[in-house]
């Protein structure tokens, strides 16, 4: 006589409904941040994550049409228009340290300038803070 234990139907709902909240600790929640680019400055001009952080960051262009690339971690937006639809990139901070932003769209005589950084923090400096 073959003797599995089967649980019971009843007891599904609540076993299901108690992984869930397991799930969600497991995601870690995304950091968004605006960035607004305009001759010829980022603001905020630095921007800090943390190792780990999913990073999205949303931009905007206040004047004319702007890029947006951090080439040391692989981000490279698309052309940010001026007063169109904001551009969005999202990317894992997966490096420690501080990493440049430029402006990747010719935008006038000052375009060599517009430039910012990203400070990834690492984890454990993170968590002692």
């Amino acid at each position: 006589m073959n003797r599995s234990w089967t649980p019971p139907i009843a007891a599904l709902p609540m076993l299901l409904a108690s992984a869930v909240p397991l799930l969600a600790q497991t995601t870690p929640p995304v950091k968004v941040i605006e960035v607004t680019a305009s001759r010829f400055e980022f603001q905020p001009e630095r921007i800090e994550v943390n190792e780990g952080d999913h990073v999205r960051l949303i931009l905007h262009s206040a004047d004319t049409k702007h890029g947006f690339v951090i080439p040391e971690l692989g981000v490279n937006a698309a052309t940010v228009p001026k007063g169109g639809a904001p551009v969005t990139v999202e990317f894992v901070a997966g490096k420690v340290g501080t990493f440049a932003f430029k402006c990747s769209e010719y935008c006038g005589s000052g375009h060599k300038r517009m430039t910012g950084a990203i400070v990834v923090v690492a984890k454990t400096q993170a968590r002692a803070q």
